[in-house]
């Protein structure tokens, strides 16, 4: 797999320790207000689980994962205290704007219709897709060498969204469990049931380093399409979403950030 990397500065040293610092200066600013904002010392998060490595649950039954980590990192900025609710993946959104918390942290990618819904900070990692198949598939990643094939993918995604644009018409689509059920996905790619998926590469990732998925790799390019995940927050709550961005950017000034991206991936998600 292709490893994400930053790109390299293209100006000069001084310039970006310059905005550096303009930059940590703001954060500071706009963190000098959250307290105030947060009477209540609760912020109520809704997410997914059985999505490793970002949501899961623990050996004592409680939610772990990189997302959950970044949710309590930025609580602890906002000196409140996360209180999360775990449901479906396509019951997120709909739940946010029924008043059933305050924010989804739930691997919810930046998308235009979605926006049409919902308000999104800036983004908190970048999750690419891509196609996972058994090893040997040599076929090539395009509409004439997978004709005629089964492509997996999980409802309600952008993988299958973008599945079904660029290759529905000569693939069979299928649709298989849930955001929240990626077991099962990889599952059907080794029974054979599909002959590739097209999922978020890094929980694929996760899966071909287990045990579990050595008899699968990565087949072709990632695929840049929506891949900027941000916490989504109802559209008139904007004041919530500057604080929740300046709670991000607290935590990747002071380390934070980078501390729980390395517990779990060893290179840069952001």
């Amino acid at each position: 797999m292709r490893r994400l990397q930053r790109a390299r500065p293209s100006i000069e040293v001084g310039v970006w320790r310059r905005a550096g610092a303009i930059a940590a200066a703001t954060a500071v600013g706009l963190v000098a207000m959250i307290a105030s904002a947060c009477a209540e010392n609760e912020l109520r998060i809704i997410t997914t689980g059985d999505y490793a490595p970002f949501v899961y649950t623990g050996p004592d039954g409680t939610l772990v994962g990189f997302e959950i980590d970044i949710a309590n990192a930025v609580c602890a900025v906002l000196s409140a205290r996360c209180q999360f609710t775990d449901i479906p993946f396509e019951e997120m959104i709909p739940a946010l704007i029924a008043g059933r918390g305050d924010a989804v942290i739930g691997s919810v990618s930046i998308t235009a219709e979605r926006k049409k819904l919902v308000a999104f900070t800036n983004r908190y990692y970048r999750n690419p897709m891509q196609f996972v198949a058994r090893k040997g598939f040599d076929r090539p990643i395009t509409a004439d060498g997978l004709k005629g094939l089964k492509i997996g993918v999980t409802p309600a995604t952008t993988g299958e969204a973008y599945a079904r644009k660029n290759f529905g018409a000569v693939t069979e689509i299928v649709t298989i469990g849930g955001v929240d059920e990626q077991d099962t996905l990889w599952a059907a790619l080794i029974a054979g049931k599909v002959d590739l998926v097209l999922s978020d590469s890094l929980p694929m990732w996760h899966f071909t380093a287990s045990t579990e998925g050595r008899s699968v790799t990565f087949v072709g390019e990632p695929i840049y399409v929506d891949e900027e995940i941000g916490i989504a927050v109802r559209k008139e709550d904007d004041a919530l979403r500057e604080r929740l961005n300046a709670a991000l950017a607290r935590i990747r000034l002071d380390g934070t950030y980078q501390k729980i991206n390395a517990k779990y991936f060893p290179f840069s998600i952001y």
